[in-house]
């Protein structure tokens, strides 16, 4: 990692927009450790004045000289900044006055928004790296690169139908239990602690966003239930498949090695995946293969953490890729203290 470093020496500046919610807080914090990404600024309009520090982790400890106050900026402040990365950390509908004064300057190199603004805009680069990094790494010459981050309930779906939709007789269908972190910092009954005690919610039981999402990236339909329980983060996919000819486990489950055998944050287990697994990783784990007697019917559990691998580390997956850096700079590919081996036993 040092000689790749060495190799491309130049740095890049990043600016946030929205670090209010869960998901530009995380970023922040992958960021920091970044060794070829500064923070250039910050901006939030309900916390401007304070000290990005006051955002982080207790136990992150940054120099003083890495730390910024967070400033209020409008469409028009931002397209002044000389930053090369551009993050639209806000809730959707908002994006598009940054954008279009955004492009119109000439210093960014790089605008993603984490948003399902851009999601079905042709002319912006969809990307889950796993699936789309080709798509990414071929926009590196264009003189800004648009980039729209998926859904997190999406980037689980995607990343346990990719590797077996040719197999597929019928619309998967999927059924998603989020933590409340899903459901955004504004107080509602889906955030609601007291609501959510010893509770499941299920939500926008038809037509969710992210089953649109799934559908037109896969070009295949998919049916999709989310819900919501009393945890913090974390998302358990569950996924029901039909098939249009006979399989076993174990070659479904080389399917699934075989397709992400060179991308380190996606692994195959044959135990069911569960969410404490994957809490505070960037990983997203995907096993728990189980099949019908005449072997046409699959169920294939899909974990990720919604504010990291769903969001923020996805993020910075897609700015390194459309950098020409190494996809994994800054994101770490470890488990945490959670035992693959042994969690989850089927």
């Amino acid at each position: 990692m040092t000689d790749e470093i060495n190799m491309n020496s130049k740095t890049y500046s990043l600016g946030i927009i929205g670090v209010r919610g869960y998901v530009g807080k995380e970023l922040l914090e992958l960021v920091l450790s970044h060794p070829l990404i500064t923070i250039d600024w910050v901006s939030s309009r309900q916390l401007e004045g304070q000290l990005m520090s006051s955002l982080l982790d207790e136990k992150l400890v940054i120099d003083a000289s890495d730390d910024c106050t967070i400033c209020s900026l409008n469409a028009e402040q931002v397209a002044t900044k000389t930053t090369d990365i551009v993050v639209l950390a806000l809730p959707n509908g908002l994006a598009e006055p940054f954008v279009k004064a955004i492009e119109k300057s000439t210093s960014s190199k790089v605008i993603i928004d984490l948003s399902a603004d851009y999601r079905f805009d042709e002319q912006w680069v969809y990307s889950v790296p796993e699936l789309d990094h080709q798509s990414l790494e071929a926009e590196r010459n264009s003189s800004l690169i648009k980039i729209s981050n998926p859904g997190c309930y999406a980037t689980a779906m995607q990343l346990a139908i990719a590797p077996i939709k040719h197999l597929l007789s019928a619309p998967a269908h999927c059924f998603g239990v989020s933590g409340y972190s899903g459901a955004g910092t504004k107080p509602s009954e889906f955030n609601d602690v007291d609501n959510l005690k010893d509770n499941l919610i299920g939500y926008k039981l038809v037509e969710h966003l992210h089953e649109k999402e799934v559908s037109t990236r896969m070009q295949q339909a998919v049916s999709f239930s989310p819900h919501v329980a009393d945890f913090f983060r974390g998302i358990n996919m569950t996924i029901q498949l039909d098939f249009t000819e006979k399989h076993s486990r174990e070659e479904l489950f080389q399917y699934f090695e075989k397709y992400y055998q060179h991308f380190p944050l996606v692994k195959c287990q044959l135990q069911t995946p569960v969410i404490k697994q994957v809490v505070n990783t960037n990983n997203c784990i995907i096993g728990g293969i189980t099949l019908s007697d005449d072997g046409k019917r699959a169920t294939v559990i899909s974990c990720l953490d919604n504010l990291l691998k769903g969001a923020a580390s996805q993020a910075l997956q897609n700015i390194n890729i459309a950098l020409g850096l190494d996809p994994y700079l800054a994101i770490s590919q470890s488990n945490t203290e959670n035992n693959l081996s042994t969690a989850g036993e089927s």
